[in-house]
């Protein structure tokens, strides 16, 4: 018996009746404590609940996973779904990224490290979601794993936000990449359009456009085409990358560019009208018009460099390259039009616009310069001054315009019975001079006797009517026996001229040479 003082009184109790008290004092205890860990578990599971948090855990030797509510939601499944199997769960994971989180499992199984993935699923609502993964190894005694315990949370708005970022890069970066090939482009433009401006000779300008095409478009192989002066064909004058064309040149009515007046650009494997000239030829085609001061001075055409007949159906000339291949259209025509302009100004300042040959200021510009450069060489020339004669009885009988008539023949009789290097142009009204190049005495005299005699067989005609026989008289003198400068021997075969005309016309005298002092 135990004796016990309660609030004065004296009990006495059994040993027995202690430890039933103490045992229900222990079971009130263990039940508070069960309810406190049940309330704890609860707010733990509303936590992660609200968390987005999924708690899971695999036991490796019995292949079962052991997972929360959270799972079946993170993975688009209805609650109570979520696969209890590693295969289950491998099923659902996006085929693409499978294997690869199958070789993570594993190498955090052999490498006893900490399991870290990440990886896309897609539920049976259909909704593709990006999840991470994060679990912990845990050993027996055997130091061997038997189990796997880990979360898992939805990472898509971050993968989205990060896509989205890594496109901004790319347009960025891609953006920053087409300012430097335009800047390279502009700078490549330019400096073609300063050795345009630079050229002295058409051929020379078209060989620039055809190597600055060919390194601005390196995909496309081209033609520069060009009116030819009657202006009734349009002619090849430039290639670049082996283009495939079926004819030098062509009439300006088969392009629809020349036609429109701007660019025409047919897309491969679409319906359309090609250009007659390229009717033969497969693929895609872009015909740019050389527009100047609303004149058309050519094309430049444009085609793919691969040579298979069917092409893939597509655009021919992305917009950035047409609007590129616009822009040095633009630049060659302006260039071009200044060059021909450039060129006619130079003809028109140094040749005679009737005959076509050259005037008396070439003349004199390039004849002492001629004479100079065969003085170095120790070379004898010589000079012939020629007379058409009765030259006024034709202008009498046939009218001015007859003479002129008269005058052109003759112009294109000397220009086809003349040397490259000989120098011949009209000295005045009916006096022609020539200066023939590195040419003796006896061959100058041989020359000119010779066209004299041949000049009789010119045909010339006017307003339907023959103008009669033609005939010269010509006076002939030699460098360096008449003189050493040009006006010298202009003067000596002048004097020889008029001797001829003096004795009777159409024959050929030689200068008297002065004697030595």
């Amino acid at each position: 018996m135990t004796i016990i003082l309660v609030g004065g009184a004296v009990l006495l109790v059994s040993a027995a009746t202690i430890a039933a008290l103490l045992f229900l004092r222990f079971i009130r205890k263990l039940k508070q404590a069960r309810e406190a860990l049940a309330q704890s578990e609860e707010r733990l599971r509303l936590t992660l609940h609200a968390s987005g948090f999924a708690v899971w855990s695999w036991d490796i030797a019995t292949n079962i996973i052991t997972a929360d509510e959270n799972c079946a939601i993170l993975f688009g499944l209805p609650p109570g779904r979520f696969p209890q199997t590693i295969e289950g769960v491998a099923a659902l994971i996006h085929p693409d990224d499978r294997e690869r989180v199958q070789f993570e499992i594993a190498a955090s199984l052999e490498s006893a490290a900490e399991y870290n993935s990440d990886y896309r699923v897609v539920g049976a609502d259909g909704v593709a979601r990006c999840l991470a993964a994060r679990g912990e190894l845990y050993y027996g005694e055997d130091k061997r794993p038997y189990r796997l315990t880990g979360v898992t949370w939805d990472i898509t708005e971050r993968r989205q936000a990060e896509d989205k970022l890594c496109l901004a890069n790319e347009r960025l970066t891609e953006s920053l990449r087409e300012l430097e090939r335009r800047k390279e482009q502009t700078a490549i433009l330019r400096k073609m359009t300063d050795l345009l401006q630079a050229c002295s000779s058409s051929a020379e300008a078209y060989e620039i456009v055809a190597q600055f095409c060919a390194h601005i478009f390196p995909a496309y192989a081209g033609v520069l085409y060009i009116f030819g002066a009657s202006r009734n064909l349009v002619k090849s004058v430039a290639t670049w990358n082996d283009p495939q064309v079926s004819d030098v040149g062509f009439e300006p009515d088969d392009c629809w560019a020349l036609r429109r007046g701007q660019p025409y650009i047919t897309d491969p494997g679409q319906f359309a009208t090609p250009c007659r000239h390229v009717k033969d030829i497969q693929g895609g085609h872009a015909c740019l018009p050389l527009m100047a001061q609303g004149t058309g001075l050519g094309i430049l055409y444009f085609q793919s460099r691969e040579r298979n007949e069917a092409q893939s159906p597509g655009e021919f000339l992305n917009p950035e390259d047409r609007q590129l291949a616009v822009t040095v259209a633009e630049s060659v025509a302006i260039s071009l039009s200044n060059l021909y302009l450039q060129e006619t100004l130079r003809v028109q300042s140094i040749r005679d616009p009737l005959t076509g040959l050259f005037n008396r200021r070439y003349l004199e510009e390039s004849g002492e310069r001629e004479l100079f450069r065969i003085a170095r060489g120790k070379k004898p020339a010589g000079l012939a001054m020629i007379d058409l004669d009765h030259f006024k009885t034709f202008n009498d009988t046939f009218g001015h315009e007859g003479g002129d008539a008269l005058l052109r023949g003759f112009g294109k009789f000397l220009r086809e019975h003349l040397r490259k290097e000989d120098i011949a142009c009209r000295y005045g009204g009916e006096e022609f001079c020539i200066l023939f190049c590195e040419s003796s005495l006896e061959d100058t005299f041989r020359r000119a006797e010779q066209l004299r005699t041949e000049v009789h067989h010119l045909t010339v005609q006017h307003g339907g009517q023959r103008l009669g026989e033609i005939s010269i008289s010509a006076g002939v003198a030699s460098y360096p026996a008449n003189g050493s400068l040009l006006n010298e021997l202009i003067a000596a075969a002048d004097s020889a001229l008029y001797q001829a005309k003096a004795d009777g016309r159409d024959r050929v005298v030689v200068a008297t040479v002065p004697p030595t002092p």
